[in-house]
């Protein structure tokens, strides 16, 4: 954490100096309000005497000394008038260095946090696909935003006083020791005690606080698939079902949430409980050597009333801060418990994704080569792929095709490296791609999915995401050729009309035709549809596959269909089944082989088993 506030050094240092003026204005001001009881109830003995000789022993009476040259005048009212000068002056200043202090902490607080929050996204960004695979969106979704406002919260409240009370505290006990080092010594053996309690009431703390973020993080993912997947809720009825997960979650929730408070709202009674225990022994022993001019359990001679005032001045005034660091300690777990979370996936080693530079970009000239490719999920057992052996001639069709669960879209991800293979080489132009740049390996490929990923924004922005600049003769030549300019062009504001979140405002068949006219508007050398024209109706299916049949020169298409009419002209077609490939060839060799093939292509066009 220190890391992200040492980059702000000059504020640290100028809140630090802030900090110890306002510690000295603060004594200051005590100090001088103790030498009202000397100036009201003895004016004559406040006549400053003949100034002490410097030694140790002798701080208290040096400082008394100064204090007297500076208040003391024949008539007290007079005298009285200084001090309440001086005790005015000290908090006014004091308190103008805490506003400006605070203006200081709060923007070194606020960069930090939003130093985090965008290393974390960006980081997130980086994470590779088996990441989330693993891990829920709602999680994602709570680390940049609350674990992040629960370090804000913390760092607001506590970074300032990390400074300030530790400061406070030794200036204060310093002038303790200043004052009598016998009673000072016999006051703070307490302190370890206090000490070793708030030391783990903070480690319960945090280790509650840390299972109430992951609570929070359950509720946020119920919410987040909840919300995403309304339709199906209410179209199967399970309105009550997906309020009885929510509404369990939430009981964990405040359960957790209710023990962490529990545990840390101790801390500050405990601390006072234990100052007060303190203070009555010190009263009741110190004032009885005050009355008594009892001398000997203390070092100087010159211990008396006023000095007790001091002393007991300075040690409440120590008190609070200590109740202050206590409180802090709690605080600073729960900050500490969501910087956990945090560091966890900041330490997760991310893709090497580096912006795209046009010498990173592997030449593709001849072909991509698949090579004994298997593969296994990770944390997985069985194997998705086995001997997977293909060869993609630079401008030719391949497609796939299968049973859903044979591994046709797992074949496609482990082209742009979202997967590692098991075993075997992928292999452009004889270079395997896991010696390539990252970055320039994926800027080969245009992949429309079978869930169409569009974002909250125009139309325009949407087709040319990824491509900065294009132009808008571009976007409709490509919107165009996707036969999606039709209904482009009858939207409010066109291009410009903003499409909604996931483009809710669209159909099915609308949001899949904006996802080819991004992967035409790359024009990539490898064009990789996943079960593309899925959505589409019957006439839009053949106008997109026209569009993809014309855009095929110098450009390998590899293609996913379940529809074998979509796939019917393609150079090659391979059959997978349980990770493997069972027959390869055209269409119609395929058809002569009579076997899965011919069985899928029989049943789509319902040809009755008797003519088969």
């Amino acid at each position: 954490m220190m890391r992200y506030a040492t980059v702000y050094w000059p504020l640290l240092l100028f809140s630090v100096a802030l900090s110890f003026l306002v510690v000295n204005f603060e004594a200051f001001s005590l100090w001088f309000g103790a030498s009202l009881v000397k100036t009201l109830f003895d004016p004559a003995a406040a006549i400053p005497p003949a100034q002490p000789a410097f030694s140790i022993n002798n701080i208290n009476e040096i400082l008394k000394y100064w204090t007297y040259r500076v208040i003391s005048r024949e008539n007290p009212l007079d005298s009285l008038k200084i001090v309440c000068l001086l005790m005015a002056i000290a908090f006014f200043t004091k308190n103008i260095l805490l506003y400006v202090k605070s203006l200081i902490m709060a923007q070194l607080n606020l960069n930090i946090v939003r130093d985090m929050r965008n290393q974390l996204f960006g980081h997130t960004l980086k994470l590779p696909v088996t990441y989330y695979d693993r891990a829920r969106s709602g999680n994602i979704i709570s680390l940049i935003v609350n674990d992040i406002a629960n370090i804000n919260e913390s760092m607001t409240s506590t970074f300032d006083k990390l400074f300030t009370e530790p400061m406070r505290i030794i200036f204060f006990i310093g002038i303790l020791f200043a004052i009598n080092v016998k009673l000072t010594l016999a006051v703070f053996i307490i302190f370890p005690l206090l000490g070793f309690l708030i030391a783990k009431i903070g480690q319960s703390v945090r280790r509650r606080s840390k299972r109430v973020l992951e609570s929070l993080a359950g509720l946020l993912s119920i919410l987040h698939e909840t919300v995403g997947g309304i339709r199906a809720v209410k179209m199967f009825n399970m309105n009550e079902f997906e309020e009885g997960k929510f509404r369990d979650e939430n009981r964990l929730f405040i359960h957790r949430s209710f023990r962490s408070v529990k545990i840390s709202s101790i801390s500050s009674p405990l601390t006072e409980v234990l100052g007060v225990v303190v203070v009555i022994i010190l009263l009741w022993y110190g004032g009885q050597e005050v009355l008594r001019d009892n001398r000997h359990l203390v070092q100087n001679a010159g211990f008396g009333a006023e000095d007790f005032v001091r002393f007991l001045i300075f040690l409440f005034s120590t008190f609070t801060p200590l109740k202050t660091l206590s409180a802090i300690n709690n605080t600073l777990q729960r900050g500490f418990a969501a910087a956990e979370r945090v560091f966890t996936i900041l330490d997760s080693p991310p893709e090497p994704l580096y912006t795209v530079r046009p010498e990173s970009v592997p030449k593709f000239t001849n072909a991509v080569t698949l090579s004994q490719v298997n593969f296994t999920y990770p944390g997985c057992v069985g194997e998705v792929l086995h001997d997977i052996n293909f060869t993609l001639a630079k401008g030719s069709i391949i497609a796939l095709a299968g049973s859903s669960g044979s591994g046709k879209s797992t074949l496609l991800d482990l082209l742009p490296r979202f997967y590692p293979v098991t075993s075997g080489t992928i292999c452009i132009d004889g270079i395997d791609i896991r010696a390539m740049d990252l970055a320039g390996l994926r800027s080969l490929f245009g992949i429309v999915a079978q869930e169409t990923v569009l974002f909250n924004d125009t139309v325009r922005n949407n087709i040319a995401y990824g491509l900065i600049g294009a132009g808008s003769d571009e976007i409709i030549a490509a919107a165009k050729a996707a036969q999606a300019w039709e209904f482009i062009e009858k939207m409010p504001e066109g291009l410009d009309t903003v499409i909604g979140e996931r483009g809710v405002m669209l159909s099915g068949g609308q949001r899949q035709r904006l996802a080819i006219a991004r992967a035409l508007l790359r024009n990539p050398p490898v064009l990789i549809l996943d079960e593309a024209t899925s959505s589409l109706d019957t006439e839009s299916e053949r106008l997109v596959q026209e569009a993809v049949n014309r855009l095929v020169q110098n450009r390998t298409v590899l293609v996913v269909a379940h529809r074998l009419s979509t796939i019917r002209h393609a150079d090659l077609i391979l059959v997978l089944e349980n990770g493997s490939i069972v027959e390869r060839g055209t269409h119609d060799e395929l058809l002569r082989l009579n076997k899965r093939y011919k069985y899928f292509h029989d049943i789509q066009f319902a040809i009755p088993a008797a003519s088969r």
